[in-house]
């Protein structure tokens, strides 16, 4: 999966405008300060002040509807509720999935719903959508939903894998089984085999000759820990070895951290990198990025390779967007920083 820069970052000013950061300024989108919204990267999706649903991709507001119980939003794909009709948006294109939906989630490039009248679990992904199981009883959403990779039990007891618009067995077992659903691969412990698996879209391998620790996944790589405690990483198909013993770890698309005796590290395409010296009491990664609270309290970002400084104020909040950070310096005053360049708004 491949993303475009940040291209949106919603803000509310000093005289409460409701605004979007895009390439070092600042759009108006209303007046007023909205009920509610909620953003990715490409698209902020807002209830405003007349309780009308709006979506902005970057370049307009587009008015989606006057009555929306509740939205999600994905990358580039929005999906709300007028009681139990269930409509969406993808790519500036608005259609109806069902007039008997339940509940439903949003992921990057899904949605995940209950057909109610049909009794059946659906899923929309690419302008199609495809059918994850019947049943005679209730239905229930899944567990485990990823960026565009679903698993799920069916009929039968069978577990399944939908990933990237296929579905793939994985096989019947007797006891709960804790998947971790990125994009293109569904990682998970095989009780039956006792080793360690990944799904794909076509086939099930063994990563592990023995089931790990922990494991969670990000968009086409796997980072787990092992019986041994080894910190690994499985990577378009290879296994990259981090850390002998890491404290803790996390992963964000093609992005890892972990903190290994005091010291907070990364990798990233193919290369491992000191962070900070410390770890970080607050950070939050995005693509390629890491903001994080300095020992001075303030908040640096690790971008390019290399750390700088964003602000020396202690204590500011900050947030980050795509490959932008956000610091608030006082309300309705915010810092950004994108690609080198810092821009006070």
């Amino acid at each position: 999966m491949k993303l475009n820069s940040q291209s949106v970052f919603p803000l509310i000013d000093n005289r409460e405008y409701f605004k979007s950061f895009h390439e070092g300024q600042t759009r108006q989108l209303d007046f007023l300060k909205p009920i509610d919204y909620k953003y990715s990267e490409e698209i902020i999706a807002y209830i405003d002040s007349k309780s009308d649903l709006y979506v902005y991709d970057g370049r307009k507001s587009e008015k989606l509807s006057g009555l929306a119980n509740d939205y999600k939003i994905g990358i580039n794909l929005l999906a709300w509720n007028a009681g139990p009709i269930l409509s969406m948006w993808d790519n500036g294109e608005k259609q109806t999935l069902t007039r008997f939906a339940g509940r439903y989630v949003v992921s990057d490039s899904l949605i995940v719903y209950e057909d109610r009248r049909e009794n059946a679990i659906k899923v929309y992904y690419r302008g199609e959508v495809h059918d994850l199981y019947y049943s005679v009883s209730d239905v229930h959403l899944p567990q485990y939903i990823g960026s565009n990779t679903v698993a799920f039990t069916g009929n039968g007891n069978v577990n399944y894998a939908f990933v990237g618009g296929k579905i793939i067995e994985i096989g019947v077992f007797n006891e709960h089984i804790a998947y971790a659903t990125g994009a293109n691969l569904v990682a998970f412990n095989d009780p039956f085999n006792q080793t360690f698996a990944v799904a794909f879209q076509n086939e099930v391998l063994d990563i592990e000759p023995t089931m790990v620790q922990s494991y969670k996944t990000g968009y086409d790589q796997i980072v787990y820990l092992d019986r041994n405690e080894n910190l690994k990483a499985l990577i378009r198909g290879e296994i990259v070895e981090l850390s002998t013993y890491a404290s803790f770890y996390e992963i964000f698309r093609d992005l890892i951290v972990w903190g290994e005796n005091g010291v907070f590290y990364a990798y990233y395409k193919g290369k491992r990198y000191e962070v900070a010296n410390y770890i970080p009491q607050e950070y939050k990664l995005r693509d390629g990025i890491v903001a994080f609270r300095n020992l001075n309290g303030g908040v640096s970002v690790f971008h390019n390779n290399e750390v700088e400084i964003i602000s020396n104020l202690s204590g500011a909040p900050f947030e980050v967007n795509g490959n932008t950070v956000r610091v608030q310096v006082n309300k309705g005053n915010y810092v950004f920083f994108k690609n080198g360049f810092t821009y006070q708004q």
